[in-house]
């Protein structure tokens, strides 16, 4: 069962990452990242209430949670602007590299990694030189490397957040609580943003109609049954085997966006995506 679910997350995560590329180009990354994130934070309340349980924790582990949430509302914040900018099937692969910046930060930690590992962290940059290289066109040359820094920049953050959740939160606190303090400061920090935005530009404010309101809401139920899907499939086989699977979540959004975006790549480019998604794996097995 542990391998269906690992499958189960990663096509969640990849239609989630498809549906929010879609409403942020239809709301704007503020808001669309406000809205995901309300409904997200509503799904994991009731998750919370149905075990209604807080585990202690010391304030040095408190403090290590603020910083975890920091990580993942600046790695939501680059990610939804990367896909609101970017071709999402360049975008989305890179911004899946945070799995290498979570395997470095383990080497630093002490942890010694497979060799296939680092070969894979090599494999992942080469694929994002050949995913971004386009042609002599200046106009072409700027379209490729648009929000490709804000997926790097997404990348760190999330790899970093992944690094401090699974090696010092969850194994004291579990994953049901963590995620509701990192869905209610993502909620804060998307708030904080939207109104800041909304106030300096001094637009009106965008407008939800059903269209906007199926997007948010099937971008919030895709990423909570991802994360529900890779809990339950860490907790029938190894983790690492699932981690390899849901990692493979971009292959997901890069069909999407291929069949229904229309994104056209030059050769070499997708070369790079398919370099960069198996970079991924590597470094996940």
């Amino acid at each position: 069962m542990g391998l269906f679910f690992g499958i189960a997350a990663a096509v969640c995560w990849g239609v989630g990452d498809f549906l929010i590329t879609l409403l942020t180009r239809k709301l704007g990354t503020r808001f669309a990242l406000l809205s995901i994130q309300v409904l997200s934070l509503a799904a994991w309340l009731l998750i919370f209430l149905g075990r209604a349980h807080v585990p202690a924790a010391k304030p040095l582990l408190w403090a290590i949670m603020a910083a975890t949430g920091v990580c993942h509302v600046l790695g939501l914040a680059f990610v939804y602007r990367a896909f609101e900018v970017g071709t999402l099937a360049i975008v989305s692969p890179i911004s899946a590299g945070f799995a290498v910046v979570t395997a470095l930060l383990s080497i630093a930690s002490g942890e010694r990694l497979p060799a296939v590992a680092l070969g894979g962290t090599a494999l992942l940059v080469a694929g994002v030189a050949l995913a971004t290289r386009s042609s002599m066109d200046p106009s072409t040359r700027q379209s490729a490397w648009r929000g490709v820094p804000e997926a790097i920049a997404s990348a760190v953050a999330f790899g970093t957040m992944f690094w401090l959740f699974y090696f010092y939160v969850q194994p004291a606190m579990g994953y049901v609580a963590p995620l509701v303090v990192l869905k209610m400061m993502a909620v804060g920090g998307s708030a904080l943003a939207a109104a800041r935005g909304w106030k300096s530009s001094g637009a009106a404010l965008p407008t939800f109609g059903i269209e906007a309101i199926l997007l948010g809401v099937g971008a919030a139920a895709a990423d909570t049954a991802a994360w529900l899907a890779y809990i339950a499939g860490t907790g029938s086989t190894y983790a690492t085997i699932v981690t390899a699977l849901a990692s493979l979540f971009s292959a997901v959004t890069v069909l999407l966006a291929a069949q229904f975006l229309r994104e056209r790549l030059a050769w070499h480019q997708w070369a790079g995506v398919a370099v960069i998604l198996v970079g991924i794996l590597l470094v996940s097995v």
